[in-house]
C-alpha cells in the first residue's frame, strides 16, 4: 500500500542548507576562474589596463583625486580591484615588469581579485534566485552560471565585461527579490533595494552600458503596479501605490549614485570633467565603428549588421543552455513549475517564477536590442545577458523535469529510486561541465557551441582570438636557435612580448619593417580576419609557415620567416629546392664577406655545408671558407626556412691586380656536392662540378 503523502514527506531527506549549496557554487565558480591565471595576455590588458591600474594606484597614493579619472569607460571597479592585486602581488614579491610586456605572474596578481569577485557574484546570485524560482532551478542555474565557458573566459581577465555582468545581474536579481517581497508583504524590503542600488552603482562605475539599468529598474518596479494596488479601478489606491513605486525607485537611484560618488574619487573634485569623459566615451567610442575594423560572415566589415548578436548567441551558448532555452519556449505556461510533491505550493509560488522569467526575458531582449543599435559590436558586449540566459535555461529544464514527474504517477511510489536518479543526474551534469572546462583550460575563450559547428564555424563567422595561444607561439619561438637573428614581427605585439626575450623583442608587423632583418613574423587570427594590413600579410604569406597553432578547430596563429635581405639578386638552386635568392658583399681591409640569402622550399636534411672560393685570373684558388650553411643550428630543414650566414674570406697579402672570381657550392657532410640545377655555373675545369659563379672582384 502506498504511504500517505505526509509520511513520505516526513521520511524524505532534508535539503542541504542554502549556505552550504552557495559555498559549493562559489567553489565551482572559483576553480576555473582562478587556476592558472598566468597564462596569456589578451589585447586590452597590456595595451590599456596594466598601465591604467598603475596610474590609478599612484593617484590614490598621492591623493591626487582628479587623476583617478583615467578612462571614460570609466573602469573604476577594475582599477580598484587591479590596484588591490598590485598590492597583493607586491606583498608576495611579484614584480611589476612595466606596462607593455609585463610578466605573466604580475598579470595573474592583477587578475586574481577580479576573478574572486566574479566567482562570489555567482554564489550571491544563487542565493537571490532561491527567492525567485524553485530551489532546484536555482541550483541548476547557479551551476550553469558558474561553468558557462563564455562567462568563465571573461571572468578571469583584467577587463570590464565580466564585472559589468556580475554587478548588473545581481542588481536585477535583487530588484526582483525586492519586488517579490513588496508584493507579498505589501511593503518594500529596504535592505534588498539598497543592495540592488549598490550593485547598480558598481556597474555604473564599471562600464557605460550599465546605464541600461536606469530605465530597466523603473520598468521592473512599475511592472507590478497593477498587482500591488488591489482594486486598480480605485484612483486613490492607484496614486498611493504609484507614489510607493516612485519612492522605491528614487531610493534605488540615490543609492546607485551615492555608491558611484563614494568610490570614484574624481567625482569628489572634478565631477563635471569625469562625467563628461564618460559621455565622450559613449559617443566617441561606442557610437562609432571599431577603428581597426571588424569581421562578420566571412567578410572584413566596418560594423556588422543586426544578425551579429543572434550569431553570437548561437555560437557562444552551450548545448545544455540552448536546449534549456528551447524547452522554456516550448512549455505551456501553466506547466512551468509543477512540483510533484505539492501542487498547491506550486500554485502559490508559480506567479513569482513566471514574473521572474518574464523580467529576465525582457532584460536579455532589451539589452541585446540596445547593443544591436550601436555600430561597434564585439561578442563580449553581450556578456551581461549571459547569466540571465543560464537562469532561463535552468528554469526550462527543471520545469520540464518536474512536469514529467508530476504526470508519471508511478515514480511517486519509488522515492528512493527517484532520489538516486536525481543525484546521479547532478553528478553527471557536474562531471560533464567540469570535463568540458578542463578540456579548454586555460583557453575558455576558444569554446564555441559544437551544435553549430564549434570553432571552425566561429572563425568563418565572427572575430576570434583575443591573444590566446600567443604563449604557445612564444614557447615555440624561444626554442628556435636563430631567434637572435632579429626582432619578431607580429600583429598585436604586446600579447606576444611577454613570451619572447627582450632581445630581440617584438615589433609591430607593418610594411616599413618587412625588408629589414628579422627572425620571424607572426600572423594572428583576429588581424588576418579583419585585414589589418593586406600588403604585409601577402608579403609574409609568400613563404610556407613553419609553425601553425590550431586549437579546438581554430587556426589562431602561424609563424613565418621573411626573405633575408640582400644587395645583389642571383637566382640559383642546389639539390632539392634549396634556393639562393641573392647575396651581399662587404670589404673590410683584408676581409671579403659574402652573405648568401638562402630559401628552403621543401623539407630536407640539414647539416649541409657551403664553400666560397676566390679564384685568381689564372684559376688558382687563393682564398676559401667552408662553413655550415645554417651555422649548424638545424639537423633538418623545413620548407619556409631562411638562412644568411656571413662567410668571411681572408684575402692573402700581396695579391696581384686583376679580376678574381668568387664561386660558391653546397655539399653534404660526406663531402658530395649538391647538384647545381639553376644559376650561372662556373666551368667544371675551373673549380670542379656544381659550383656557382657568384661575382667577380677587381683587385686592388
Amino acid at each position: 500500500m502506498q504511504a500517505p503523502a505526509t509520511e513520505r514527506r516526513s521520511t524524505a531527506r532534508p535539503a542541504p542548507p542554502a549556505w552550504l549549496l552557495a559555498a559549493l557554487i562559489a567553489g565551482l565558480a572559483l576553480a576555473p576562474r582562478t587556476i592558472g591565471l598566468a597564462d596569456f595576455f589578451t589585447i586590452d590588458e597590456p595595451y590599456h589596463w596594466i598601465g591604467r591600474i598603475k596610474l590609478f594606484a599612484a593617484a590614490l597614493a598621492a591623493r591626487d583625486w582628479a587623476a583617478t579619472d583615467i578612462t571614460g569607460h570609466p573602469g573604476v571597479t577594475t582599477m580598484w580591484l587591479g590596484a588591490l592585486g598590485h598590492w597583493l602581488g607586491a606583498r608576495m614579491g611579484v614584480r611589476d615588469l612595466g606596462g607593455v610586456g609585463a610578466g605573466a605572474a604580475y598579470l595573474a596578481s592583477l587578475r586574481l581579485p577580479l576573478a574572486v569577485v566574479n566567482s562570489l557574484a555567482v554564489a550571491a546570485g544563487y542565493l537571490a534566485l532561491r527567492r525567485l524560482v524553485r530551489p532546484r532551478a536555482a541550483l541548476l542555474a547557479g551551476a550553469m552560471w558558474a561553468t558557462a565557458p563564455f562567462l568563465v573566459a571573461h571572468g578571469r581577465l583584467l577587463h570590464l565585461d565580466a564585472l559589468l555582468t556580475s554587478f548588473m545581474t545581481l542588481s536585477v536579481l535583487l530588484l526582483l527579490v525586492e519586488r517579490s517581497n513588496a508584493q507579498t508583504l505589501k511593503r518594500p524590503n529596504v535592505p534588498t533595494l539598497i543592495g540592488s542600488g549598490v550593485c547598480a552603482g558598481l556597474a555604473l562605475l564599471t562600464k557605460a552600458p550599465s546605464l541600461f539599468l536606469l530605465p530597466f529598474a523603473g520598468l521592473v518596479l512599475i511592472a507590478d503596479w497593477r498587482l500591488q494596488i488591489g482594486d486598480w479601478r480605485n484612483p486613490k489606491s492607484a496614486i498611493y501605490h504609484l507614489q510607493s513605486v516612485i519612492r522605491r525607485y528614487l531610493l534605488w537611484l540615490g543609492v546607485a549614485a551615492l555608491t558611484a560618488a563614494l568610490l570614484w574619487p574624481a567625482l569628489w573634485v572634478t565631477p563635471l570633467s569625469a562625467i563628461g569623459d564618460v559621455a565622450n566615451e559613449i559617443i566617441g567610442n561606442g557610437g562609432e565603428p571599431e577603428p581597426a575594423g571588424n569581421f562578420f560572415q566571412g567578410q572584413a566589415v566596418a560594423a556588422p549588421n543586426w544578425q551579429f548578436y543572434p550569431a553570437v548567441l548561437a555560437l557562444r551558448t552551450t548545448p545544455i543552455t540552448m536546449i534549456g532555452l528551447a524547452l522554456l519556449a516550448l512549455r505551456a505556461p501553466r506547466r512551468i513549475g509543477l512540483e510533484r510533491s505539492n501542487v498547491q505550493t506550486f500554485k502559490r509560488a508559480w506567479p513569482q517564477e513566471q514574473r521572474t522569467v518574464l523580467a529576465l526575458l525582457a532584460y536579455a531582449l532589451l539589452f541585446t536590442l540596445m547593443m544591436t543599435i550601436e555600430p561597434k559590436k564585439f561578442d563580449r558586449y553581450l556578456l551581461p545577458i549571459w547569466p540571465a540566459l543560464e537562469i532561463l535555461a535552468a528554469v526550462g529544464i527543471i520545469g520540464i523535469a518536474d512536469y514529467r514527474l508530476q504526470i508519471v504517477d508511478w515514480v511517486r511510489t519509488k522515492s528512493t529510486i527517484y532520489n538516486l536518479q536525481s543525484a546521479m543526474l547532478w553528478v553527471l551534469v557536474l562531471i560533464g561541465t567540469t570535463l568540458n572546462l578542463a578540456l579548454y583550460h586555460p583557453y575558455y575563450m576558444a569554446y564555441y557551441n559544437p551544435l553549430v559547428g564549434g570553432g571552425a564555424t566561429a572563425q568563418r563567422t565572427i572575430l576570434v582570438g583575443l591573444g590566446e595561444g600567443q604563449d604557445q607561439v612564444g614557447a615555440w619561438l624561444r626554442a628556435r636557435p636563430d631567434l637572435g637573428r632579429g626582432p619578431v614581427l607580429s600583429w598585436i605585439p604586446p600579447t606576444l612580448m611577454p613570451f619572447v626575450p627582450a632581445s630581440p623583442g617584438v615589433l609591430d608587423l607593418r610594411v616599413p619593417l618587412l625588408t629589414r632583418p628579422s627572425s620571424y613574423a607572426v600572423l594572428y587570427s583576429r588581424s588576418v580576419q579583419r585585414k589589418e594590413s593586406a600588403v604585409a600579410e601577402a608579403y609574409v604569406r609568400q613563404n610556407p609557415p613553419l609553425y601553425t597553432l590550431r586549437m579546438h578547430g581554430i587556426e589562431y596563429a602561424s609563424v613565418y620567416q621573411l626573405p633575408r635581405p640582400f644587395d645583389t639578386p642571383l637566382e640559383a638552386q642546389f639539390g632539392d629546392q634549396l634556393y639562393l635568392r641573392g647575396f651581399s658583399q662587404a670589404r673590410d681591409g683584408a676581409a671579403l664577406t659574402i652573405t648568401p640569402a638562402w630559401d628552403v622550399r621543401a623539407d630536407q636534411p640539414g647539416g649541409r655545408f657551403v664553400f666560397v672560393h676566390l679564384l685568381a685570373p689564372d684559376g688558382q684558388r687563393v682564398a676559401q671558407i667552408d662553413a655550415p650553411l645554417d651555422q649548424g643550428m638545424f639537423p633538418a630543414w623545413q620548407a619556409g626556412q631562411k638562412f644568411d650566414t656571413p662567410l668571411p674570406l681572408q684575402l692573402p697579402p700581396g695579391l696581384p691586380a686583376g679580376e678574381y672570381r668568387v664561386v660558391l657550392g653546397v655539399y653534404d657532410p660526406a663531402g658530395a656536392r649538391l647538384p647545381l640545377r639553376e644559376g650561372p655555373a662556373a666551368p667544371d675545369a675551373l673549380d670542379g662540378p656544381d659550383a656557382l659563379l657568384v661575382t667577380t672582384l677587381r683587385l686592388p
